[in-house]
């Protein structure tokens, strides 16, 4: 019997979709058996079976998604590059301490509602400092720029703020190579406020943060939107590891600081070798302030507020982190010594003592200043002020001392035994003292001058026995206590002069108690002989040798603008209690009737 024709063309649909649900069906297995042959070939194949037997708990995921990363069999990364992130929130003056591997890139956002936001908060207590000092120190100009910066967004609208961006290198990939003399290659910071670039790299950015030795800022003026960073770490050929660092973002001010200093004079540093021995040095911030009325307040400062790092130059551990805090932390080979706080020509400064260090090396000595308040606080980051170098004495016959409870200005290597045990304690008894013995005889003289009478019969309208006190004290402690440098000083450092058992100063001290080994002496500075006429009575019967005639055996001579003490002068040179003071001409020292007041 012959079917109907709607069962002949129902038969027919039902044969034709059997085979090819058939045909699919094999077709798969044919697929995954050849995808089993290749599972020791392509490296992804594994991942892609793994996500399939896992699939429920990969549910939502695209292929566009920020956090997707292709793997492709045979193709290297840096051919394909490198997915994007999704960037990390910053808020204000807050930096979050981030590991980054090389060839890397991470992403950062500082959003418009904390730009625009409430400011920070000022470190308390504040630094005792007048911020309208008419002749503010070296130092000081630094300090007043940092307290200005407590406040100075703080008037300004929220849509006309500066935005200050400072990034700190605080670990870096370390040499591969014995003789390394450069550091990795610097991290790369890139910024953006474009809407539509929120992945700033090389080449696509609105602005770029430079780095120098491990540190760089930023100032964005007039941005009020949200802004995109992009840090990028370099490829570092011939280094192992990867970098970490700081990235902080405020509107109030720079959260860390770098200071270049002044260096037209040695005298004008922020930051000094004052001198050194064979395993110690002896360092000295310039004057903290001028301001008499904020001196106490300097002086009684617990701890002393400053820290200084110090580094051998021939350790590659800090190439290119010198200007940065949390670099120094890391990788400074000396982070502590002992600091005080001291008077030197009656202004507060800061001494450093650090001791075990290698004879005859030369080191670098960073000043910083860090506030303990750190995190969310305005300028936490601290400050950096630049390196200044110094190289320990190669001989072992001159030893610090500092610290005298007399003279209080002298902090400088002086004759030592190399024999002895003496320490420095010793050394500041033996020469204190007996400095402090010849000034007594001194201060009866004075005590002959009629200091506290009508102006008309005082010895001087601008000078007054005080005056005279100080500079006579300065002066003696300075031809008293031999300033020592290596017997084996170049003979080309004319101001040096070789001294011995016979040749020595002081030789109750030197020679009898000490009995140093031969040394020679950096000689005390011409000036300091001037002052001391300039200063006291004529009736005291004080004058200094002639140029030619005895000066320049007894005295050296120093002018503004070296870059090394060529004479000695404990403290450093002085407007001694008051502007105005100049050394008298040498036609009104021809008036004073007076001895001659040689040294040698």
């Amino acid at each position: 019997m012959r079917l109907p024709t709607w069962q002949r063309d129902s038969a027919a649909r039902v044969i034709t979709f059997s085979c090819l649900y058939l045909l699919a069906h094999f077709q798969l297995l044919v697929q995954t058996a050849h995808a089993d042959t290749t599972l020791h070939e392509d490296h992804n194949h594994h991942r892609l079976l793994h996500l399939l037997d896992h699939s429920d708990a990969h549910q939502g995921l695209e292929l566009n998604q920020r956090n997707y990363e292709p793997h492709f069999a045979g193709l290297d990364r840096g051919i394909i590059g490198r997915a994007p992130q999704d960037a990390t929130t910053l808020a204000n003056n807050a930096p979050q301490p981030t590991d980054i591997d090389q060839d890397d890139i991470q992403f950062w956002m500082f959003p418009q509602s904390i730009s625009q936001g409430p400011f920070g908060q000022p470190f308390d207590p504040p630094l005792p400092l007048n911020l309208s000092a008419i002749t503010p120190t070296c130092l000081e100009k630094d300090l007043i720029s940092l307290a200005q910066n407590q406040t100075r967004n703080q008037t300004d609208p929220a849509n006309s703020r500066n935005i200050y961006l400072t990034l700190s290198t605080c670990d870096q990939p370390i040499t591969t190579a014995a003789d390394q003399t450069n550091g990795p290659p610097p991290l790369e910071v890139y910024v953006s406020w474009t809407t539509s670039n929120q992945q700033p790299d090389k080449g696509r950015s609105d602005k770029v943060l430079e780095m120098d030795e491990g540190y760089g800022n930023l100032i964005l003026r007039g941005v009020t939107g949200d802004i995109w960073i992009g840090v990028r770490a370099p490829t570092a050929s011939g280094f192992d590891g990867g970098y970490n660092y700081e990235l902080a973002v405020s509107i109030d001010a720079p959260y860390a600081t770098y200071f270049e200093g002044d260096t037209t004079s040695i005298l004008d540093t922020q930051i000094t070798s004052l001198d050194t021995d064979m395993n110690s040095s002896i360092l000295g911030t310039g004057d903290i302030t001028s301001d008499v009325s904020v001196f106490d307040t300097w002086m009684r400062m617990q701890p002393p507020p400053f820290n200084v790092y110090v580094n051998n130059q021939a350790d590659p551990g800090l190439l290119g982190l010198t200007k940065s805090i949390c670099g120094l932390r890391k990788h400074a080979q000396v982070n502590e010594s002992e600091k005080s706080m001291v008077r030197i020509g009656g202004q507060p400064s800061q001494h450093f003592y650090v001791g075990d260090l290698k004879q005859n090396t030369t080191y670098d000595a960073i000043l910083t200043l860090e506030h303990p308040s750190g995190n969310s606080t305005i300028g936490g980051g601290g400050s950096v002020w630049r390196a200044t170098q110094f190289t320990t004495k190669a001989d072992n016959n001159c030893k610090i001392i500092y610290n005298l409870s007399f003279c209080t200005d002298v902090a400088y290597a002086v004759p030592s035994s190399p024999d002895s045990t003496d320490d420095m304690t010793y050394l500041n008894v033996t020469y204190d003292e007996h400095v402090r013995n010849a000034y007594e005889n001194f201060d009866k003289s004075l005590q002959q001058i009629p200091c506290d009478t009508t102006p008309s019969a005082q010895y001087s309208l601008a000078r007054t026995c005080s005056d005279c006190a100080n500079a006579y004290k300065a002066w003696l402690c300075a031809v008293s206590i031999p300033r020592c440098a290596d017997n084996s000083s170049p003979k080309e450092k004319k101001h040096l002069v070789p001294r011995n058992d016979t040749t020595s100063r002081n030789k109750d001290i030197v020679v009898n108690k000490i009995k140093p080994g031969p040394y020679k002496e950096m000689l005390p500075c011409k000036d300091l002989c001037y002052h001391l006429m300039q200063n006291c009575p004529a009736a005291l019967g004080f004058a200094c040798p002639l140029e030619g005639r005895g000066l320049d055996d007894s005295y050296g001579h120093f002018k503004k603008g070296d870059q090394e003490w060529f004479c000695n002068w404990p403290g450093g040179p002085k407007l001694w209690n008051g502007a105005g003071s100049r050394v008298i001409g040498w036609g009104m020292m021809a008036l004073v009737l007076a001895a001659a007041v040689y040294v040698s």
